[in-house]
């Protein structure tokens, strides 16, 4: 079967969407200047993250389904780039003097989605042309919706705001039906979702980097970095070394398991980025700390676990009681670094020796189909 590949304007797309990566993370980060704000801050980085994401997904889709047919795509890419730029540069703690600029390029990225869908649709028939049709008006409904923010203030407009977003979110799935008559390529699919995984993992180097800058003599440092990169190296394993052997590409999906089961694999990996960093601060309470670096990586696992196994190979088969275990030893040690004051280096350690044993489930897990 012949696959999509991803095309170098792809990737130039994708080069905003580092930065913007970045810029939630250093949002996060500046939770260190305000430890009485945690969940605010916390609540404004998913605030940001969702759009964020939800943005590169539209146009990701959209180029999957149809791109192949739509001539002059620079021509609705490229704007949508300056767009999300715009928003990227709203993203900073002083959140609400943005808002406007941070909705007009939300905004204008979405709009120019929808138009690729209707201009689209006039040059297909039966199902392709029913598909870009209904996703262009569900699409256009959470416009408006989102729109709609402008004629409000306080938090009654970031309601309208992200009910858009969930407009978008919720309803393509009661028509999986109809989506499945126009499959997505999911080899085109699974490569492009990597390729932001990885974005995501740069940001965890970038975040070891900054805490050895500086201080590359200092051993308690540089043992802190070492552990991890140790602890991401073994993340990206259990998901990469993997993915290929694993995930059946040729398998007819509608895509929408593998890109809402996506969004909480890099929520995760973003997280422990930031982590890192915290941690290393020491600033806020150490139970929050340790929350946030386990919570990050159980979602990680249980995202991860979910995504593969609705995608397997026929000859594949997972154990749920296996993955059960690996996540009771997870919750296990968390709460054993909350009520014993152990070293950080115990806690970094706890989560690389579940990080290990999830490698060797997937590692047995495919080994075991091959025999």
């Amino acid at each position: 079967m012949k696959h999509k590949k991803v095309t170098w304007l792809e990737l130039f797309f994708d080069l905003v969407f580092v930065t913007a990566v970045s810029s939630t993370t250093h949002l996060l980060l500046s939770v260190d200047c305000h430890p009485d704000k945690t969940a605010i801050y916390f609540v404004e980085y998913l605030l940001m993250v969702i759009p964020m994401f939800w943005c590169w997904v539209g146009q990701t889709m959209f180029v999957n389904r149809f791109g192949g047919e739509k001539k002059n795509l620079e021509l609705y890419m490229i704007p949508q780039m300056f767009f999300a730029i715009l928003l990227t540069a709203s993203f900073h703690s002083a959140f609400s003097d943005a808002y406007y600029t941070f909705l007009i390029g939300y905004l204008g990225i979405r709009f120019i989605i929808i138009i690729q869908y209707f201009t689209m649709s006039r040059s297909l028939v039966n199902a392709p042309r029913k598909v870009a049709l209904l996703l262009g008006n569900i699409f256009l409904l959470g416009f408006l919706t989102t729109g709609a923010s402008f004629f409000f203030d306080g938090t009654l407009r970031y309601f309208f705001v992200y009910l858009g977003i969930v407009v978008d979110m919720v309803i393509p799935p009661f028509y999986i039906n109809t989506l499945r008559k126009v499959p997505v390529d999911f080899y085109h699919l699974a490569e492009r979702f990597g390729l932001f995984v990885i974005i995501t993992f740069g940001e965890s180097f970038f975040a070891i980097t900054s805490i050895l800058f500086g201080h590359t003599l200092d051993p308690y440092t540089v043992m802190y970095a070492f552990f991890g990169f140790i602890i991401i190296w073994t993340f990206w394993a259990s998901y990469f070394r993997c993915h290929d052997k694993l995930i059946d590409f040729d398998k007819p999906t509608h895509g929408q398991c593998f890109i809402y089961g996506h969004f909480l694999i890099i929520i995760s990996i973003m997280l422990l980025a930031a982590n890192l960093h915290l941690l290393f601060d020491n600033i806020l309470q150490r139970e929050i700390l340790l929350l946030m670096l386990f919570g990050a990586v159980g979602t990680f696992f249980i995202s991860k676990q979910l995504v593969f196994a609705a995608h397997k190979k026929a000859e594949v088969t997972f154990y749920l009681w296996k993955n059960a275990s690996l996540l009771l030893l997870l919750i296990g040690l968390f709460f054993i670094n909350v009520s014993i004051e152990v070293p950080l280096f115990i806690s970094f350690f706890c989560i690389w020796i579940c990080a290990v044993l999830d490698l060797s489930l997937q590692s047995h897990t495919f080994r075991l189909a091959n025999i």
